[in-house]
């Protein structure tokens, strides 16, 4: 590119001193520099922040939590993640139909942690601590109104919506929900749809 230039700017020069004037030939020949110059600067404020969200892919977000289901394979799981699980725990042999494998995987959240358990190739639980976002919190007034047995829609709306989904296995979901006060949460179990557990910390 560089020789491109150098030779169309020789190039020019030659016809400027032939028929053109001293400042046209430099007013010409200046111009590509220029817009090579600006090119280049282009090219390099495009490139960087793909360079970013390359360093954040390969962390589990709650986005990619909330992407990952049921019987997926591993490999697939990894593909969402972007980056391979580290194995925690293992039982049995490989090739085992209850051959269990435990990963845990990298997440993006300060003081988060997430694991997936596979058992036949298959997953079957995923968990995360810290990963969530949900801003909807639970005063001990609504956790007194909540029954074993209430339909999962009639649990969210006394609540006020979804908490931060922490773990999920098969017809199982366990959702955690931050008090008012420092430190205070709560947690519900919901299962085939209905309110099975509820526990709670702290709430005022």
């Amino acid at each position: 590119m560089k020789k491109k230039l150098i030779f169309s700017a020789a190039l020019v020069l030659s016809l400027g001193l032939a028929g053109c004037g001293e400042d046209t030939t430099k007013d010409t020949s200046d111009k590509p520099v220029e817009e090579s110059k600006k090119e280049d600067t282009t090219k390099q404020k495009t490139t960087a922040p793909a360079t970013k969200e390359e360093t954040k892919s390969d962390k589990l977000t709650e986005e990619k939590f909330k992407q990952i289901k049921e019987g997926m394979t591993y490999e697939e799981v990894v593909k969402i993640v972007g980056s391979e699980g580290k194995v925690i725990s293992e039982t049995g042999v490989a090739g085992d139909p209850y051959h269990t494998v435990m990963y845990e995987f990298e997440t993006d959240g300060t003081f988060s942690t997430s694991s997936m358990m596979f058992q036949g190739g298959k997953l079957i639980n995923k968990t995360q601590i810290g990963v969530g976002s949900s801003d909807v919190k639970i005063t001990i007034d609504e956790f007194n109104k909540l029954e074993n047995g209430m339909p999962e829609a009639k649990v969210f709306e006394i609540l006020g919506g979804e908490g931060d989904l922490i773990s999920e296995s098969g017809n199982l979901k366990m959702y955690n929900y931050a008090g008012e006060k420092a430190l205070s949460n709560a947690s519900i179990t919901i299962q085939d749809g209905k309110l099975m557990n509820k526990t709670q910390m702290g709430l005022e």
